[in-house]
C-alpha cells in the first residue's frame, strides 16, 4: 500500500468509527487506470428480452403540487413538456401525501394538522383529470395515510374517479410506511411494521373498494436507498425492504398488478445532521464522480434485479414508482448537472433491462438546484406557469426513444465505465445507446448486431460541456423551446464499416443508433 493509500485508509477508518460503522469493512479504491482507446460493445439481436411498456417513463410529483395550476392544460408550458416525453405515467404523491389534507368543500378551512395548509380540493383532481386528457398519461393517486382516516380516502378517491376518469391507473395508500418511524418522536406518524402496516390498509381498501369499486389499488411504495457506504448500504434489501415486500404480496398480491417501490441511489446526508467533510471522508457525500462510478451502477442493479425477481416469483408487474439519484431532495451541482442526465439514462435502462415495467422519476418542481426534469426558477415564473428543463429532461427525452422497444442483450469488452442498451423497434430497426460516464475515455466505440442484417444508420448525440454543467446539455443538437416544444435535429449519418459501426466519443455523453 503506498504511503497516499495508507494515509487515505487512516482518515476513512477514523470517519467509519465516528459513523459506527466496521472499519473492517472499509474498502479503498484503487488509483484510477488509463482507459482504453476502443469500446466494443456488441448487440445480440437473436435473443430478446422484455419489452419496455408504452408508460414506461413516468413523473412523481408531491401530493400538494395538484393545488397548484401548472397542472392546466390551458396555462403554461408544461403540458407540453410532459406530451415531448411521449406516453407515460403521472404520480402525485410522496412525502408530502400524509401531511395533505383532502378537503372535499373548498369552503372549509384546511385542517390544522396539514403541513403549511397542503389540501387537496375537488377542484384539483379535475385540473389533473384534464392534464391526464391533453398528454394521454395515466395517473397515480396518493391518498392520505399518516393522518387515519378511510372513509376520508374513499371519498377523496370516489372524487377522483369522477374527475380523472379512465386516466385513473390507480391508487397508492400512504408514502413510505416503513420510514414512518422518522416522525414518531414528534406524533405525527405511527410506527408500523409489516404487520400492522397490512391492517391499517386493509381498512383502506375496504372502504375504497365500497365507495369506488374496480378501481386498483397498488402498493406497498416502501423506501430504500445508500448511502455510498458498503457496511451501511448492504442490509438495505434484506431488512429494509424485502420484508415489507414479502408481507405485502401475501396480504394483497392477488389483488394486485404492480408491486410498488422506490429506490434512490444517494441520499444527501448533509440534510439530516451529517457534517459534509465527514461524509464526504466516508464516502456517503453524493457527488457527480461518485455518481457515475461503477460501484454506483452496479449496486443499482442488484437492487433492481432483486426487486424485479421478487415480483415475478408473485406474478406482479415491477414499477419503481419513485426514484432519482439522490434522495432528500437532490444535492446542489451534483443532481442537476449533465453527469446525473447521464446516470439517468442508464438508470432508467437497466431498470427496463431488468423487466421492471417502469420508473416515475421524483421531481421537486420548486427547487431548480435539485433533481426535476423541469423546474420553476422565481416567482414569475410560478406564477406564470413557465417551466424551464434541466438537464435531466434531456435523459428522458433519449430514454423516450427506447420505449415500446424489446431489450436486446449487450456485452462490452472495456475496462472503461461505459454502458450500452438496446431495443428492437417495432419496425424493426435496432437502437443503441451508449452512454459514456468515464472522464478518462477519449477514443472509439464500435458496435456490432449480431443476429440481425444492419447496413446504416443514424447517430442522435446527448451532449454537454462537462459532466458537471448545470446547463448547456443538448439532445441531437436541440435544446427545448420556451414554449416547451423540442424538435431533433437530423441524425447523423452512419455507415456499417468491416469491424462494426465506428462512434468517436472525446468525452463524457450519449449516443442514440438507430441501425437498419
Amino acid at each position: 500500500m503506498t504511503p497516499s493509500l495508507l494515509r487515505r485508509f487512516r482518515r476513512v477508518a477514523t470517519t467509519c468509527l465516528s459513523l459506527g460503522l466496521p472499519v473492517g469493512m472499509v474498502v479503498v479504491a484503487a488509483p484510477a487506470t488509463a482507459a482504453p482507446s476502443t469500446v466494443t460493445v456488441t448487440v445480440d439481436a437473436s435473443s430478446p428480452g422484455y419489452a419496455i411498456p408504452p408508460d414506461f417513463l413516468g413523473l412523481s410529483f408531491e401530493a400538494a403540487q395538484m393545488h397548484r395550476t401548472w397542472a392546466d392544460p390551458d396555462r403554461g408550458n408544461v403540458t407540453s413538456l410532459i406530451r415531448g416525453l411521449g406516453d407515460g405515467n403521472l404520480r402525485f404523491s410522496a412525502n408530502q401525501v400524509d401531511n395533505t389534507a383532502w378537503v372535499p368543500d373548498p369552503r372549509r378551512p384546511t385542517p390544522s394538522w396539514a403541513t403549511n395548509g397542503q389540501r387537496v380540493e375537488p377542484a384539483d383532481l379535475s385540473r389533473v383529470g384534464r392534464l391526464a386528457e391533453a398528454t394521454g398519461w395515466s395517473v397515480d393517486l396518493g391518498v392520505n395515510l399518516g393522518h387515519f382516516d378511510p372513509k376520508a380516502a374513499a371519498n377523496q378517491v370516489a372524487s377522483a374517479v369522477k374527475r380523472i376518469g379512465s386516466h385513473l391507473r390507480s391508487v397508492q395508500i400512504g408514502n413510505e410506511p416503513n420510514a414512518f418511524v422518522l416522525n414518531v418522536a414528534d406524533g405525527s406518524r405511527k410506527l408500523y411494521t409489516p404487520q400492522t402496516y397490512v391492517a391499517d390498509v386493509a381498512k383502506y381498501r375496504s372502504a375504497i373498494r365500497a365507495a369506488a369499486p374496480g378501481v386498483r389499488i397498488e402498493g406497498p411504495d416502501a423506501a430504500a436507498g445508500s448511502i455510498g457506504v458498503p457496511p451501511a448500504d448492504g442490509p438495505t434489501w434484506s431488512t429494509i425492504v424485502e420484508p415489507w415486500l414479502g408481507e405485502y404480496i401475501r396480504a394483497f398480491g392477488a389483488q394486485s398488478r404492480h408491486l410498488n417501490q422506490h429506490y434512490y441511489p444517494y441520499v444527501n446526508v448533509t440534510r439530516v445532521g451529517a457534517p459534509a467533510g465527514v461524509a464526504d471522508a466516508a464516502g456517503a457525500l453524493p457527488t457527480v464522480d461518485r455518481l457515475l462510478t461503477e460501484e454506483t451502477a452496479g449496486k443499482q442493479q442488484t437492487f433492481m434485479r432483486d426487486f424485479a425477481a421478487m415480483a415475478h416469483r408473485a406474478g406482479l408487474e415491477p414499477r419503481l414508482t419513485e426514484a432519482n439519484s439522490v434522495a432528500k431532495e437532490g444535492r446542489e451541482g451534483v443532481t442537476n448537472s449533465f453527469g446525473a442526465a447521464l446516470w439517468t439514462v442508464d438508470f432508467l435502462m437497466s431498470a427496463a433491462r431488468a423487466g421492471i415495467t417502469g420508473v416515475d422519476l421524483h421531481n421537486q418542481v420548486d427547487d431548480c438546484e435539485s433533481y426535476p426534469l423541469f423546474c420553476f426558477p422565481d416567482a414569475a415564473a410560478r406564477a406564470s406557469d413557465m417551466a424551464r428543463v434541466n438537464p435531466n429532461y434531456y435523459a428522458a427525452l433519449m430514454v423516450s426513444e427506447m420505449v415500446g422497444g424489446t431489450v436486446l442483450p449487450t456485452e462490452i469488452s472495456s475496462k472503461a465505465h461505459v454502458a450500452a442498451h438496446a431495443v428492437r423497434t417495432p419496425s424493426g430497426a435496432i437502437k443503441v445507446i451508449v452512454d459514456n460516464m468515464d472522464r478518462t475515455f477519449r477514443g472509439t466505440v464500435v458496435v456490432k448486431i449480431v443476429g440481425a442484417n444492419t447496413s446504416s444508420g443514424s447517430v442522435q448525440k446527448l451532449t454537454g460541456p462537462s459532466i458537471y454543467a448545470l446547463s448547456g446539455t443538448r439532445f441531437s443538437g436541440s435544446t427545448v423551446t420556451r414554449a416547451g416544444t423540442f424538435t431533433a435535429q437530423s441524425g447523423a449519418p452512419l455507415a456499417r464499416g468491416a469491424t462494426g459501426f465506428r462512434l468517436a466519443m472525446n468525452r463524457p455523453g450519449a449516443a442514440l443508433l438507430t441501425l437498419r
